[in-house]
C-alpha cells in the first residue's frame, strides 16, 4: 500500500471550472518542489528589476547615486508592501475557494482584490508623488541625493498605477495553483529592464547616457509591461482562472470585506516592517554615504537568497489553503513540514557560500574598494540569518494561507520592536561597530521572530480558522 502523501496538478486553461490544483497522495517531495520552483523563479526576478539598478548604477562609480537609487527604492518598497499584503488575503481566499471547488467563489475573490488594488493604487500615486522630497530629507539624504531620488522615484511612480496592481494579480493565480504564468510574465518584465537600463544608464553609440533617470524610465516601463501581460493572461483565460469584465461591474461588500479584514494585519505588518526599516536606514545613513552604499550592495546580495524561501513559503501557503478549503488538515501538516525542512536545507547551503564567498561576490557591483571591503564583511555576517530567516518565512506563509493574518504580524512586531531598531542602535551607534554592528543586529532579531513563531505555529489554531 502507498504512503499518504499530495500530488498536485494543474488543469489546462480553458475549463474555468476545472481549474486549480488536484489533490492525490503520492510523491509529496516532488509536487512541492514542482509548485515552488516557478514562485523562486518569480520572486528572483521580480528582485532582479531593483537589483539591477542597483548592480549598474554601481558600475557608475557614484556612491550619491547608489544612494538615491536605494532610499528611492525604499519608497516603492514600502507602497508594494500595500499590495503584498492584499496579494496574500485573495491567494489565501483564491486557494479556499478552489479547495472546496468553489469556482464561482474563487473569480469573485480575485474581481473584488483587483478592484481594491484599483482604489489603493490610485490613493497611493496621488498621496506619494508630492513627498517624495520630504520623505528622502527624513531619511538623512543630503541635496544631491535627495534631488536625484525624488526624479527616480517620480518616475517610477508615473506607471505604477498599474505596477503596484501587478502583485495581486499574481497572487491571484498563485492561489488557483497556477505559478507559471507569473514566472513568465516576471521574465519578460527582466528582460526589457536589463535591456532597457543598459541603454539608457550608459549610453549607446551617439546617446547619451541618462545615468539614475534612466535606471528609472527602464524599471518605470517594465513595471507597465509586466502588469498588462498579467491582464492579458487573468481576462483572456491564458491561466487556471479566468475573470471576465463582468466579474468587475459588481461589487460584493461581504467578499471585499473579508479580503480587506485578512488583509489589514499584513499591511500592518508590512507597515510596521517597513517603519522599522525607515529608522533602521536612518541610522545606516548618519554612518555616511559610503556604509549606506555598501549596505544597498548587501541588501541587494542577500535579496536573492530569499527567493527560495519565499518560494517555498508562497508553496506552503497555497497547499494550506486548498488542503484547508478541501478538510484535509494532516495533509496540510505533512506538506509544511516537509517544505520547512526543504527550505533550511537550501537557506542553509546558501548562508554558507556566503561565509566562504562573500567579499568575492560583491565585488561584481564594481564600486571603491572601500565599500565593496564593508559589503563584504556585511555578507559574510548575513550567512547568520539563513537559518532562522527560512523558519520565520515558510511559518508565516502557511498561517497566512490558512487565513491566520494576525499571527505574522505580530511576530514582526515583536522583531521591530524589541530587537530590529534597538538593538542595530545599540550595536551600530553605541558601541560603535558601523555597518558590521548592523548586520549582527538584525541576525539577533531574525533569531528571536524565528522562536516565537514556531511557537504560535505550534499552538495549531491556524487549523480551526474558517474563512
Amino acid at each position: 500500500m502507498r504512503g499518504s502523501t499530495l500530488c498536485l496538478r494543474t488543469s489546462p486553461p480553458g475549463d474555468p471550472e476545472a481549474h486549480g490544483l488536484i489533490l492525490r497522495e503520492d510523491n509529496l517531495d516532488h509536487d512541492i518542489v514542482s509548485l515552488a520552483l516557478p514562485v523562486v523563479g518569480e520572486n528572483l526576478l521580480v528582485m532582479m528589476v531593483l537589483f539591477v539598478n542597483t548592480l549598474l548604477v554601481g558600475w557608475l562609480k557614484d556612491p550619491e547615486a547608489l544612494a538615491a537609487v536605494s532610499l528611492g527604492g525604499l519608497m516603492i518598497n514600502i507602497a508594494n508592501s500595500l499590495f503584498s499584503a492584499l496579494a496574500t488575503a485573495t491567494t489565501a481566499v483564491v486557494a479556499r475557494a478552489i479547495g472546496a471547488k468553489d469556482h464561482r467563489r474563487a473569480r469573485t475573490a480575485s474581481a473584488q482584490a483587483i478592484l481594491l488594488a484599483f482604489i489603493a493604487a490610485g490613493l497611493l500615486v496621488a498621496g506619494l508623488w508630492p513627498m517624495a522630497e520630504r520623505f528622502l530629507t527624513l531619511m538623512g539624504a543630503n541635496e544631491d541625493i535627495v534631488q536625484l531620488g525624488s526624479r527616480y522615484l517620480r518616475i517610477i511612480l508615473s506607471t505604477s498605477f498599474m505596477g503596484f496592481c501587478l502583485m495581486v494579480l499574481n497572487g491571484i493565480m498563485r492561489g488557483s495553483g497556477d505559478t507559471r504564468n507569473p514566472l513568465f510574465i516576471t521574465l519578460i518584465m527582466n528582460l526589457w529592464n536589463v535591456g532597457a537600463a543598459v541603454v539608457l544608464i550608459f549610453g549607446v553609440g551617439p546617446f547619451e547616457g541618462l545615468g539614475v533617470i534612466g535606471a528609472g524610465v527602464a524599471t518605470a516601463s517594465a513595471r507597465l509591461i509586466g502588469s498588462l501581460l498579467a491582464f492579458y493572461c487573468l481576462f483572456a483565460g491564458k491561466t487556471s482562472i479566468r475573470i471576465s469584465p463582468r466579474d468587475l461591474a459588481h461589487w460584493h461588500k461581504d467578499v471585499a470585506a473579508t479580503l480587506v479584514k485578512l488583509s489589514l494585519p499584513t499591511a500592518a505588518d508590512a507597515l510596521v516592517t517597513r517603519t522599522g526599516s525607515t529608522l533602521f536606514m536612518r541610522i545606516i545613513s548618519a554612518l555616511g554615504p559610503e556604509t549606506l552604499a555598501a549596505h544597498q550592495i548587501a541588501v541587494s546580495v542577500e535579496s536573492l537568497s530569499f527567493m527560495p524561501g519565499w518560494g517555498l513559503a508562497t508553496a506552503a501557503a497555497t497547499l494550506t489553503g486548498q488542503c484547508l478549503g478541501a478538510k484535509k488538515p494532516r495533509l496540510a501538516e505533512r506538506a509544511i513540514r516537509r517544505t520547512l525542512i526543504l527550505s533550511l536545507i537550501v537557506m542553509s547551503a546558501i548562508g554558507i557560500a556566503f561565509a566562504v564567498w562573500g567579499r568575492q561576490i560583491v565585488t561584481v557591483f564594481g564600486s571603491t574598494p572601500e565599500v565593496l571591503d564593508m559589503a563584504g564583511v556585511a555578507v559574510r555576517l548575513a550567512a547568520l540569518e539563513q537559518g532562522t530567516i527560512a523558519i520565520v518565512m515558510v511559518l508565516s506563509g502557511t498561517l497566512r494561507g490558512a487565513g491566520d493574518t494576525r499571527t505574522p504580524m505580530l511576530v514582526t512586531f515583536f522583531g521591530v520592536l524589541f530587537f530590529r531598531v534597538a538593538v542595530v542602535y545599540l550595536f551600530a551607534i553605541v558601541l560603535a561597530w558601523g555597518l558590521a554592528g548592523v548586520w549582527l543586529g538584525t541576525a539577533v532579531d531574525w533569531a528571536a521572530r524565528s522562536a516565537l513563531v514556531f511557537y504560535l505555529f505550534r499552538r495549531g489554531r491556524w487549523k480551526k480558522l474558517e474563512l
